[in-house]
């Protein structure tokens, strides 16, 4: 009977991670507007998907969609970053993986439907 209570116990705080790290926004990164985005040494990293992207680009930024951002990070030249999102499912996921490589995000842009 320990050995059940101990295996719900685990599948619920991997549910819980889980939620976490998906609907918890990171805190402390800020909402940057086009007025904000004057400084040269920042990356903007674009991670909406192709389809997103060739919708409503943006010239500045390198293009690295979500689920490849894990293995193509090196690509982004700079330390300071900010991202560009299509929803706030997203912004968590990319803020959280690029924090975890040593990024500093100084804030992120929404492209459609951010809150």
């Amino acid at each position: 009977m320990a050995i059940l209570y101990m295996s719900i116990g685990i599948l619920l705080l991997l549910i819980c991670y889980s939620f976490y790290k998906r609907y918890v926004p990171v805190q402390g990164i800020k909402k940057v507007t086009t007025v904000d985005c004057a400084s040269t040494t920042i990356s903007y990293v674009d991670v909406r998907h192709f389809h997103e992207m060739k919708q409503n680009p943006c010239q500045k930024a390198i293009h690295i969609p979500l689920p490849y951002l894990e293995r193509q990070h090196e690509e982004i030249p700079y330390k300071e970053v900010v991202v560009i999102v299509p929803d706030s499912i997203s912004r968590n996921l990319s803020i959280r993986q690029l924090k975890k490589h040593g990024y500093q995000v100084k804030g992120y842009m929404c492209a459609e439907r951010c809150v």
